[in-house]
């Protein structure tokens, strides 16, 4: 007897199939997990040159094109000669921009640093008298809080902790000497980058129309369109609102006379790229400093940070960046939580722009699937 299989029986079929390969796939991603991210972090590291010359060509994109098409557009020169210029200019500027900051910055940090380490065990000898000063002014035990100090070496693990900090940063900066060899490279990728962006975009495009549908990389090519706008929005409106930020810092910690404000200042001022937790671990190394300086100059730096933070979260973040994201606050919460717990510091960093992006993907998923019911936006507001 012949069974004839209709076009339903086909669907089912199919829709069968994909339901199990995907069970299996998810089921040997998370019993594999390690395994897989192991060769994955493998493949990253192999590329580093690329993806850091992609980052770099990603951010020197608008100044090289402001160069080509507004200094260079009346030029009578070919395109490929304006291209090339443009390109080694915009370079050239990055690299110009990132050595005058380090040459400003870097040796005061040097000098901060030597110094807070030779005067290092005089602050904590301070720091001894002011909590013996501290505990004999408020009548607390002496004896029981020298045997406390003294049986979990509280200063102790402190001193340790800091002495093994700095000479651990010296370490990092030697390590980062080693890579000299990856960013030579990265910056070579991103001048090709740079000087073919047409032809490698151009590749893509007619790879994502060749593999799947009209419409689908229709849609492909639109939200890399958006992911480029949100990334470079984000990047550049935060790196504008930390070097404020910083240099409030900077000012504020002068007025109120802080030790080591520059030191203080630049460590605010980097970590806060990261949303919503970047000044408050940034205000960490600075206030572990200052309470082994003195304690009550810690308190009123953890302060003034919460007054800065406050300043950045309700006035100045939004007039940088507005709603460019689009995220709701929950969202930006969300993305720094998972970003940090997957990827660390770097994901805490890029997490927002990267979940702003599949915000807007879906959003239009959404908005085009209601679109095709018939059903507006009004009509599914939620009412209490």
């Amino acid at each position: 007897m012949k069974i004839k299989i209709t076009q339903e029986m086909q669907k089912k079929m199919w829709l069968s199939i994909i339901v199990v390969a995907s069970g299996i796939i998810i089921y040997f991603v998370f019993e594999k997990f390690s395994l897989i991210w192991n060769e994955i972090k493998s493949v990253c590291s192999l590329l580093t040159p690329f993806i850091l010359g992609f980052a770099i060509a990603f951010l020197l994109n608008k100044p090289m094109m402001f160069i080509e098409n507004r200094l260079l557009g009346n030029m009578k020169f070919k395109h490929k000669t304006k291209r090339s210029i443009s390109a080694i200019v915009s370079l050239l500027f990055g690299a110009f921009v990132v050595c005058g900051f380090a040459s400003i910055i870097v040796p005061q940090l040097v000098r901060s640093i030597s110094t807070l380490i030779s005067n290092f065990p005089g602050y904590i000898a301070d720091t001894q008298k002011f909590i013996d000063s501290f505990i004999n002014s408020n009548g607390l035990f002496k004896d029981q809080a020298n045997v406390f100090l003294s049986n979990d070496k509280l200063l102790g693990e402190i001193s340790k902790f800091v002495t093994d900090l700095f000479p651990q940063m010296l370490q990092y900066t030697y390590q980062f000497g080693n890579t000299l060899l990856d960013i030579i490279l990265g910056i070579m990728s991103a001048l090709y980058m740079l000087l073919d962006k047409e032809r490698l975009l151009g590749y893509c495009k007619k790879i994502t129309y060749a593999i799947f549908p009209e419409e689908v990389a229709k849609y492909f090519h639109r939200m890399s369109l958006t992911s480029s706008g949100i990334f470079n929005d984000f990047i550049v409106g935060k790196a504008i609102d930390s070097l404020i930020i910083g240099i409030l810092c900077y000012i504020g910690s002068l007025i109120f006379k802080f030790p080591y404000a520059l030191l203080l200042s630049v460590f605010v001022g980097i970590t806060n790229m990261i949303p919503v937790f970047g000044p408050f671990i940034g205000a960490i190394p600075g206030v572990v400093i200052l309470f082994i300086i003195h304690p009550i100059t810690a308190l009123y730096f953890a302060l003034f940070i919460l007054v800065l933070q406050q300043f950045d979260g309700n006035i100045l973040g939004p007039l940088i960046l507005g709603d460019k994201l689009g995220l709701p606050s929950i969202g930006i919460l969300f993305s720094v939580c998972v970003g940090g717990g997957l990827f660390g510091i770097i994901g805490m960093f890029i997490g927002v722009p990267c979940f702003a992006v599949i915000y807007a993907a879906i959003r239009e998923f959404v908005n085009h699937r209601l679109k095709q019911k018939n059903l507006s936006n009004d009509q599914l507001t939620y009412e209490e």
